[in-house]
């Protein structure tokens, strides 16, 4: 990873609420990211969560993403907590030109504030159907899409 690159990796880390101060070193030929601590450096992957090191792997891919017309990422916040997942659709809503379809079973995601109600999907036996779809309600911003769909207002 060049320099630069490594910082911007710190700064994605920051902006998931995740602070480390990162270099990169020459291990045996090979560049590394390690935490630099004072009192030592640490390599990064030995002392990262498993949803830290989920969100490296994304780091990874989101710089390619930009190039991407299409993306789709299965049970992409299996690692993260609920604040750490919605800053994740934040990010990958602030790309341009690249359609992006998660998945995920967290219904604390289900809020107006995050998407429209028209970009929420249920996935059922047979069938795909847009929330908005799935109730006779109209749907307003007020309204607590979570709150509905755990009252079976989506069950149609």
């Amino acid at each position: 990873m060049e320099e630069k690159s490594v910082k911007e990796f710190q700064s994605f880390l920051e902006s998931m609420g995740i602070h480390y101060n990162l270099i990169e070193k020459d291990i045996d030929g090979e560049r590394q990211i390690f935490c630099h601590f004072p009192n030592g450096d640490v390599n990064f992957f030995k002392i990262a969560s498993t949803g830290t090191s989920s969100l490296a792997l994304l780091y990874g891919w989101y710089i390619q993403m930009e190039k991407a017309s299409f993306v789709f990422i299965d049970e992409f916040d299996a690692f993260y907590h609920f604040e750490l997942a919605e800053n994740v659709v934040k990010i990958l809503k602030e790309l341009q030109n690249t359609q992006i379809i998660l998945t995920t079973h967290n219904t604390d995601l289900m809020s107006n504030e995050l998407l429209r109600p028209d970009c929420y999907y249920l996935i059922g036996e047979k069938r795909i159907t847009s929330i908005n779809n799935a109730t006779e309600k109209e749907l307003r911003r007020a309204h607590n899409l979570q709150k509905m769909y755990k009252a079976g207002a989506f069950n149609a």
